[in-house]
């Protein structure tokens, strides 16, 4: 019912301006784009075969070509290209979004690889001071040889992602309202969390086996609503974002054993005022994916942030502390754990042009850890870089 709906929505939305589109309609193409170059030191308890420094950088190009017909109705595509590693360093290039849209009195429908809804609205903690949005960035440089990695285990990818995205390179539609008195609503809806762009795949998601962690991420039929709020009152900014999620998981070859279904919720919300900013958000992906078993150890997966920041011209300071938990391994007692205090200041030097410092402290704690065998974790990050944006 929900993808008929949605789609029932994205048809309607182009049917409204399709009467007097101006077949001979110039496209305009913009091209932009935005890229870092990242210094790191890290001194972290478990560092065995591990160095202090490393760098990494990320490059992407934005393509939009957009026009506008007679009656008002704007239209368009817009694809993401991305320098990527690769397989064993191989420097690939890739699209990780592309996607059409039209918009107009009706809102806007975005039909493609792109992000949901509450992914591209959500309100959480401020963070003008890190790179380009990437909130959860420092979990790339710790726990080589702990039990962190670069993430945890469960649907969120990282235990410190804030959003709700589980699909983000999944092939959906998109639905944004106008905007009324500040308020905004809208939903989106993508058919396999495992599918994008050209590739059409109908079959049943392959039933998984209770083994390793005890985790499925893959899942069908996903929908999301949510709803955000923009406004000022007397120089006050107020801005706040709730969203839910849900999906079907696979079934299970495991004899007496069942995957949860995706069931995942967010609320976030700032406040701001002469240069300063307060804000915080909580994520909830319950017990989403997890297997269940007889013997399992089931735990909800949760995250939530606070921060502030102050804005001075082009100077910006701000510090948070996110704490962040997932269920770990099911068939070990106890969850993985991550709590992270971060500082840092960034400085626009010329418009597009910005110079940043990261200071992280981190305390990881995992349930696979033993006596023999230690994979708690703990250290400090020290991160420079120079941003860029086109």
């Amino acid at each position: 019912m929900n993808r008929y709906l949605l789609a029932g929505c994205a048809a309607a939305a182009l049917a409204l301006g399709a009467g007097a589109a101006n077949a001979q309609a110039k496209f305009e193409v913009k091209v932009g784009g935005d890229a870092y170059f990242e210094g790191g030191y890290v001194n972290e308890d478990r560092d065995e075969g591990a160095r202090s420094v490393d760098f990494r950088n990320r490059f992407r190009v934005i393509v939009t070509p957009t026009a506008k017909a007679d009656n008002g109705l704007e239209y368009g595509g817009r694809i993401r290209m991305r320098a990527n590693s690769g397989a064993n360093n191989a420097r690939t290039m890739d699209a990780d979004r592309g996607y059409i849209f039209a918009q107009g009195a009706f809102g806007q429908v975005q039909m493609g690889v792109t992000n949901s809804f509450n992914d591209a609205t959500y309100v959480t903690a401020p963070q003008d001071y890190l790179p380009l949005a990437i909130y959860d960035g420092v979990t790339a440089w710790i726990g080589q040889t702990s039990d962190i990695g670069g993430g945890l285990a469960g649907l969120n990818g990282s235990i410190l992602n804030q959003s709700l995205v589980v699909e983000n390179n999944a092939t959906k539609i998109v639905y944004f309202s106008p905007r009324f008195a500040g308020l905004q609503v809208g939903a989106s809806y993508t058919p396999r969390n495992d599918d994008s762009h050209a590739s059409v795949n109908r079959a049943d998601l392959t039933p998984v086996t209770a083994t390793g962690r005890g985790f499925s991420t893959t899942f069908e039929d996903l929908v999301e609503v949510g709803a955000n709020y923009s406004n000022t009152f007397g120089g006050v900014a107020l801005k706040a974002s709730a969203g839910y999620y849900w999906g079907n998981a696979a079934g299970t070859t495991t004899v007496g054993a069942s995957v949860e279904d995706l069931n995942a919720w967010q609320v976030g919300a700032q406040v701001g005022y002469a240069g300063f900013s307060l804000g915080g958000s909580y994520t909830d992906f319950g017990e989403s994916g997890q297997i269940q078993t007889a013997t399992s150890d089931n735990e909800k997966s949760r995250l939530w942030v606070v921060g502030a920041q102050y804005t001075a011209g082009p100077i910006v300071v701000g510090a948070n502390y996110k704490n962040g938990k997932d269920a770990g391994s099911l068939y070990t007692a106890g969850s993985r754990k991550l709590e992270v205090y971060e500082f840092g200041a960034g400085y626009t030097v010329a418009p597009g042009l910005t110079l940043q410092a990261q200071y992280d402290y981190f305390k990881a704690d995992s349930d696979l850890s033993t006596a023999a065998v230690d994979l708690d974790n703990d250290g400090h990050v020290v991160l420079l870089r120079t941003v860029l944006a086109f």
